[in-house]
């Protein structure tokens, strides 16, 4: 009698401690930069008071307990008990097709490896000819002083090596041809087995949860993980509108995804915070200790090569290439769209940004771009020509704005431009100078015309006890406007500046007048010019050294040598 009652209690024991299997599909998800948070809603109906345990199956490979949160909500008095993430044994098996595709992908990785050591091999023979070569000329220099070596044995040893160096050079520009082939291959490959990681053997990760009621209901799990193998980058859209008068703004996501689970109509979110990011305090550890153990010679030989590397350079102003300052010195002679608009969500202030898109999204586990509408802003713009001519002999349409409000602004993310529905070109966005306005480029401004002419380049010796040399410089710019409208047109051009007080500049008197323009070091002209007109605007400079020194930083003024 005691076995026929034990029994029947071992049985309700063991039924009460298994696990119920809870359904619970992908609801929302929550994309990062560089990584997703998942989130599972499932629900369960509990019979009665007590500690249930949940589990959850087929959740992605390799997933811990730092990457998992989990919410529940049931009854009054409803509790979460432990939670337990562990891989579950079952064995996947390949398809066939899977299973070829990665055989080919290990056979061109294998072929990529063999390419790759041979070109190192290649490497060390060349400099071992290399290197016998130096040596070869070198015994035949010492000989040559001595007597005269025999023609015969020296055109022989130059032939062989002559003929050598040409088969393995020959051979090393095969082997990189075949070497970019197979990297492409590679690639195409790569990319097909990453869209099909589905098919692979792995064992898929489970959870079980447990959670305690006081009486019976149901109960709803809200399971969230983090998952790699996902992330967005922003792209805007710059629409200038026929008229001119409205600029539109607007921001995409652009959305990739292989992390081998299909999103099908979820609710997508999007945010600019990096979860992994350190947000430990930059800090001093002490004084800055100034200390200098070089001669004075070779300190003041390296501030010279720091000051020569800032010589002339080209420097991005937004999306027209602005020139910096022009440093002149010397040395010494001899060296998928979606309309709707997203929602920002609450976040601390400061830390973050998120938007939730509107309705359900669609997002497949195949590693292709999908891009959702964020947001969008309409801006009133100011349209200006500009040019510069030194650089590029174009009038660009650029429309100036204040700094945007209400759009999060990602420096380095590409901008599409385009005039009215005409994409007219792409560029990254890049953060104007404080106080300075954005400003984007739309496109050469047809009937306006700009030209940069050296009008005088003259070289002399001047100086009454001491000769130096100087040029005589003048240039003009001149704008040719073809249209029937009047146009005002800004040019701008870098100032030329010495680095050294060795060379003197002076301006000459009939120089047009300038301003400073947003960009330091550059300077600029306004031009009004009439309907089917032409205007000028006049540049002019001395620029004087000593003799037997050398000018340096003004190559593009095409100074006489």
């Amino acid at each position: 009698m005691r076995i026929e009652w034990l029994l029947p209690c071992l049985a309700l024991t063991l039924a009460a401690e298994a696990p119920t299997a809870l359904t619970a599909p992908i609801r929302r998800v929550r994309l990062h930069p560089d990584e997703a948070w998942v989130t599972r809603v499932g629900r369960v109906r509990v019979a009665g008071a007590g500690v249930h345990r949940l589990l959850l199956r087929d959740l992605p490979q390799g997933l811990e307990l730092d990457d998992v949160r989990v919410a529940a909500s049931g009854p009054q008095g409803s509790r979460l008990g432990d939670l337990g993430v562990g891989a579950e044994t079952r064995k996947v098996t390949e398809t066939a097709d899977y299973k070829a595709l990665k055989a080919e992908w290990e056979g061109v990785r294998d072929r990529q490896d063999v390419l790759e050591a041979e070109g190192e091999s290649i490497a060390k023979e060349l400099a071992f000819l290399s290197g016998l070569q130096a040596a070869y000329d070198k015994e035949i220099s010492a000989r040559m002083t001595g007597a005269l070596p025999g023609a015969a044995p020296v055109v022989e040893l130059s032939r062989g090596l002559q003929g050598r160096f040409g088969e393995v050079l020959t051979r090393e520009r095969r082997r990189r041809r075949e070497l970019e082939k197979v990297k492409e291959d590679f690639r195409r490959l790569d990319e097909d087995l990453r869209k099909r990681a589905a098919e692979r053997s792995a064992s898929p990760a489970q959870a079980t949860v447990e959670v305690a009621t006081d009486r019976a209901g149901e109960v709803e799990v809200e399971f969230t993980y983090r998952i790699r193998g996902a992330g967005w980058v922003p792209t805007y859209e710059a629409r200038l509108g026929a008229d001119g008068r409205k600029l539109e703004l607007a921001i995409f996501a652009t959305v990739r995804q292989g992390t081998g689970e299909d999103w099908n109509r979820v609710q997508v979110e999007i945010t600019n915070a990096r979860s992994g990011r350190s947000l430990a305090l930059a800090q001093y550890h002490g004084p800055r200790l100034v200390d200098s153990a070089l001669p004075a010679a070779e300190v003041a030989e390296r501030r010279m090569k720091a000051r020569s590397s800032l010589a002339p350079g080209v420097a991005q102003n937004q999306y027209l290439q602005a020139p910096a300052a022009a440093v002149v010195e010397v040395v010494a002679a001899g060296g998928a769209m979606d309309a709707a608009e997203a929602q920002p969500l609450e976040e601390a202030r400061g830390i973050a940004a998120t938007w939730a898109l509107e309705g359900a999204k669609d997002i497949p586990a195949d590693n292709e771009a999908h891009r959702f509408r964020i947001l969008a802003r309409d801006l009133e713009p100011a349209l200006a020509l500009v040019a510069t001519p030194r650089l590029d002999p174009t009038v660009h349409r650029v429309a100036r704005f204040p700094v945007p409000a209400g759009i999060p602004l990602f420096p380095g993310a590409a901008v599409v431009h385009y005039a009215g529905t005409q994409r007219v070109g792409q560029t990254a966005l890049e953060m104007p100078a404080p106080g300075a306005p954005f400003q984007f480029g739309f496109g050469p401004y047809r009937g306006v015309r700009v030209e940069l002419r050296q009008v005088e380049a003259l070289k002399e010796a001047v100086g009454t006890f001491t000769k130096d040399i100087q040029w005589t410089l003048r240039e003009r710019m001149e704008v040719a406007n073809d249209t029937a409208e009047a146009v005002q047109v800004e040019l701008l051009d870098r100032e030329v500046r010495a680095s050294s007080d060795k060379v003197r500049i002076t301006p000459l008197p009939e120089a047009t007048p300038s301003r400073e323009s947003a960009v330091p070091g550059v300077r600029a002209w306004t031009l009004a010019v009439e309907p089917r007109a032409k205007g000028a605007v006049t540049l002019g400079a001395q620029i004087r050294i000593p003799a037997g020194c050398v000018l340096t930083g003004a190559d593009d003024l095409h100074l006489p040598r």
